[in-house]
């Protein structure tokens, strides 16, 4: 039995970017098929997709509003995020899109109802693309589909057409600016760019409409507030008059009348007092003084024409005296005296008159005091009236106040009415593309490549991971204890050359080479006159045995070695072939002696290599049964250096068990790539059931580019057994008998 296959190899294995190649060039058909395969239906989604445009539009919100009222009823702008992502969903919404479709006339347009009809149902408008794709590929396998060609509108209703109009509209902002991008996507590059402008004016005329709503409605509840609080004003200030009225608090001049009246009373009070001061002074100058310096007294008329009349008689009765002293002055001085009577009398009445207005003034006094007294205590009262007043009177001015603002903000609203401007503005309209933005047949082709070489590439490292084939010399000798005698590498086809040929042909070539330290190291343990007879055998047919054979035969010829191979298969018999003959020989004269080995042996035209063709399948056994075959080799060890001979395959045939027990040199070929673990370790497990040894291994149709290629196996030699044998080495292999 041969110890089981190691996981984990030692040692490095190559290059990770050389093995992916080189496994990228083992798999290449299960990564380009795939590939193509996926390029195809790429190029066939691309061809009978119907393309769609993206016309764009573009707004910019205004950060300069007027507001008319405090109350917010026409709407600001301000700068947050929250309200700009507010105007992106008023326009998404479906109220506004359902107004693009009635100002449109969307809902009796044909061409709109199967586009939308189409977006909502896509499955068979896709079934129907394919099928006219393959129609239009192959015009003889499928015919064209009748519902294509149909007239039919298709039925559809406006919330579908608002749910398609929504769901190919895209708006957005870049988050640095105030710019709203209006993209639709649509069949038709007209049709998306009339789309795009009609939501884009829907979207500034409902504001504009919704402003002017706002505003009339802000008018009309302005006007009705200026109504209720003119009411409420006019209340107010009757309130106010009425108090006036009522509590005596009647405003003159600026000032109440009780405090007007006190006022008067207190400046006629302290006149009073002055003029009874005043009466009491003279009175008291009358009493105290000479009566005639006072100044009333001397200032009043009657006593100055008194005093004028009595100074005229008195200076008649001087002058008469002065010239008639004898002369009666009776009549004279009678009427002086008089005068001074009436002078008396005169003064006497001013004095009593200045004792009257003495009292008169007390009284006037007194009574202006009272009064002064009783307005004092009426000007209290009204002082309690008064803050009651006060408050009534801020109460009218408040709504007063109030009045007079919503009354201009009223007019300034009515004005507002023919002034309406929206928030935003248009300043980029949308013109219909060129180039439509779905389907991108170079992207779709680039995609169906990337993803037919990712399932390749897949598949192929799949298939790698669990693929058994042979593809390393170090795991082959670890595994079956066996040596590696070389690696021949595989050729090129291109060149018209056989691998049997190249020794002959370009013996300096690699394959050539190869042969050359193959057979170097099957000629190294041997003395120089020992003959050897080689065995090659392989797991399964096709492994190369046969140009491995003729190829050594040939190289072992041009070192001037006598070469014979035997074919000793005779199922699939292509020795001859392979060295060229027509014809060949019977193998059974051997059998009844009749024949020598210089009979059957025939020689190769290219080099001095000789053969002798395969016997039937009967004679082979009959050779192998009655020692005819031992005889043969004897002979053939006796006239040649090297003999090898090509047995069948051991996984077939037990024909290499029976003859490698006579034989020197036992050669198991593995084909790279080809031969399985599974079928190599049957082959050795068998040979070794059957008491036959392998001396070495060859691996045949090697990658040049290969990680473990020009690796050649450890080896030394047993001079006692004339066996290859591995050395010894860190990595010990087992094996189970």
């Amino acid at each position: 039995m041969i110890a089981s296959r190691s996981i984990s190899q030692e040692g490095p294995t190559g290059n990770g970017i050389r093995e992916f190649v080189r496994v990228f060039n083992r798999r290449r058909i299960i990564v380009l098929a795939p590939t193509v395969l996926m390029a195809g239906i790429a190029w066939t989604i691309a061809s009978v997709t119907v393309p769609r445009f993206a016309a764009t539009a573009a707004l910019t919100l205004d950060v300069g509003k007027v507001q008319i009222v405090d109350r917010e009823v026409v709407s600001r702008l301000p700068l947050e995020s929250s309200t700009l992502r507010s105007e992106l969903d008023v326009i998404r919404s479906r109220s506004l899109n359902e107004e693009v479709i009635v100002k449109l006339g969307m809902a009796s347009d044909p061409a709109v109802a199967r586009e939308a009809h189409a977006w909502l149902s896509p499955w068979p408008y896709a079934a129907r693309g394919m099928r006219d794709a393959v129609g239009r590929l192959f015009p003889g396998i499928v015919g064209k589909d009748p519902a294509s060609t149909s007239d039919a509108v298709p039925m559809i209703s406006q919330s579908q057409l608002t749910d398609w109009l929504v769901g190919n509209l895209n708006v957005g902002n870049d988050g640095r600016s105030l710019t709203i991008v209006v993209s639709f996507t649509s069949e038709s590059s007209e049709r998306a760019a009339q789309i795009a402008n009609a939501i884009a004016q829907t979207y500034l005329d409902d504001q504009v409409l919704a402003k002017n709503r706002a505003t009339m409605k802000a008018s009309d509840w302005l006007g009705e507030e200026v109504t209720k609080i003119r009411q409420q004003l006019e209340i107010s200030e009757a309130a106010v008059d009425d108090f006036r009225r009522k509590s005596g608090l009647l405003e003159v001049r600026g000032a109440t009348i009780p405090a007007q009246r006190l006022g008067d009373l207190n400046a006629q009070l302290s006149s009073a007092r002055s003029e009874r001061m005043r009466a009491e002074v003279k009175l008291q100058a009358a009493q105290e003084s000479d009566p005639e310096t006072l100044p009333d007294i001397v200032a009043s008329p009657m006593i100055q024409r008194l005093r004028k009349d009595l100074g005229e008689i008195n200076l008649s009765i001087f002058e008469i005296r002065a010239h008639s002293p004898s002369y009666k002055l009776t009549d004279l001085e009678a009427r002086a005296a008089m005068l001074r009577t009436a002078i008396k009398e005169e003064m006497n009445r001013i004095i009593a008159s200045l004792s009257s207005e003495v009292q008169l003034a007390r009284k006037k006094e007194a009574e202006l005091a009272q009064s002064f007294q009783e307005m004092e205590t009426q000007l209290g009262d009204a002082a309690h009236f008064g803050v009651r007043l006060i408050q009534l009177q801020r109460e009218a001015d408040a709504n007063r106040s109030i009045y007079e603002t919503f009354l201009a903000r009223y007019k300034q609203a009515a004005e507002q009415e023919s002034l309406s401007a929206p928030d935003a503005r248009l300043i980029s309209r949308a013109e219909p593309p060129e180039a439509p933005i779905y389907p991108n047949v170079l992207r779709f082709l680039l995609l169906g490549t990337l993803g037919g070489l990712a399932i390749g590439g897949a598949l192929a490292f799949l298939r790698e991971g669990f693929d058994q084939r042979i593809r390393q010399a170090s795991e082959v000798e670890s595994v079956t204890g066996i040596p590696v005698f070389g690696l021949l590498p595989k050729v090129s086809r291109w060149r018209g050359l056989q691998p049997q040929d190249y020794p002959v042909e370009d013996p300096q070539s690699r394959f050539g080479t190869a042969l050359t330290r193959i057979h170097t190291a099957l000629r190294a343990p041997q003395s120089s006159d020992r003959k050897q007879i080689i065995l090659v055998t392989s797991a399964q047919p096709g492994d190369g045995k046969t140009s491995f054979c003729t190829g050594l035969a040939r190289s072992l010829a041009k070192s001037r070695l006598r070469v014979l191979v035997v074919d000793a298969d005779p199922y699939r018999s292509q020795i001859a072939t392979a060295f060229g003959a027509s014809s060949c020989p019977a193998f059974s004269p051997i059998v009844e002696q009749r024949v020598r080995l210089g009979d059957l042996v025939q020689e190769d035209a290219k080099s001095a290599a000789h053969f002798i063709a395969a016997p039937s399948p009967d004679d082979l056994q009959l050779l192998l049964d009655s020692g005819g075959f031992t005889t043969l080799l004897e002979e053939a060890r006796q006239a040649y250096d090297v003999v090898i001979i090509d047995t069948p395959p051991v996984m077939t045939r037990a024909d290499a068990a029976l003859i490698g027990r006579f034989v020197d040199t036992r050669l198991l070929l593995v084909r790279w790539g080809r031969t399985s673990w599974d079928e190599i370790t049957a082959a050795v497990g068998f040979l070794r059931l059957c008491r036959v040894e392998l001396d070495g291994i060859v691996m045949v149709g090697v990658d040049p580019g290969s990680a473990g290629y020009g690796q050649l196996a450890s080896y030394d030699i047993a001079p006692s057994d004339n066996r290859f044998m591995r050395l010894p080495s860190d990595r010990r292999l087992t094996e189970a008998e």
